[in-house]
């Protein structure tokens, strides 16, 4: 292995331990994000030397799954994957008013506008402001009072509504109260 891929497993694996040490002496929730960001920023190192996606999994179940010094169940390529958008999004600090959740759904072709408004966003307000605003972005409310007035659109949407978010599924039905009650 060379020692630029050696010295980013280095990384990875301690910055491994600080997410997932569990204690007295625990280190602090910030402490953690700031793991999984430097971990995602060694783990695009390592992508950026190794030739594909595929030599990169491999990699990562040999050198650093494998090479755990602990136990750590939660830990898969998937995961690794996921930490590696953090810095192609942004600053920590910018991952964190969004919250590492929404990163990836934010860097998809399809979401480049959404991106660009949260950002703009980060960058004109402050971080509780932003991250209210942001929720509004990234789970705007659904108005169904138009579905529930037409029975056809209706059934189709409740049909559907497995694949509704729960904030979309609470409007879905208040929407359908306010239809009884007049």
């Amino acid at each position: 292995m060379s020692s630029a891929l050696k010295e980013q497993q280095d990384i990875i694996l301690q910055y491994l331990d600080t997410t997932h040490y569990i204690d007295t002496n625990a280190p602090t929730a910030q402490d953690k994000q700031e793991a999984k960001y430097k971990i995602g920023k060694a783990c695009n190192k390592v992508r950026e030397i190794l030739c594909s996606d595929e030599v990169f999994l491999d990699w990562v179940w040999a050198n650093v799954i494998d090479e755990c010094p602990i136990d750590i169940e939660e830990v898969t390529p998937n995961t690794l994957n996921a930490w590696r958008m953090l810095p192609k999004f942004g600053t920590l600090e910018q991952c964190e008013i969004v919250g590492f959740t929404h990163i990836a759904k934010l860097l998809l072709e399809k979401n480049a506008t959404m991106k660009a408004e949260v950002l703009t966003i980060i960058e004109n307000n402050d971080p509780d402001t932003a991250k209210k605003l942001i929720k509004a972005v990234l789970k705007p409310v659904v108005d169904f009072t138009p579905i529930v007035a037409n029975k056809k659109d209706l059934a189709e949407t409740v049909a559907k509504a497995d694949k509704l978010s729960k904030e979309a599924l609470v409007a879905l039905v208040k929407a359908m109260h306010q239809k009884m009650i007049k």
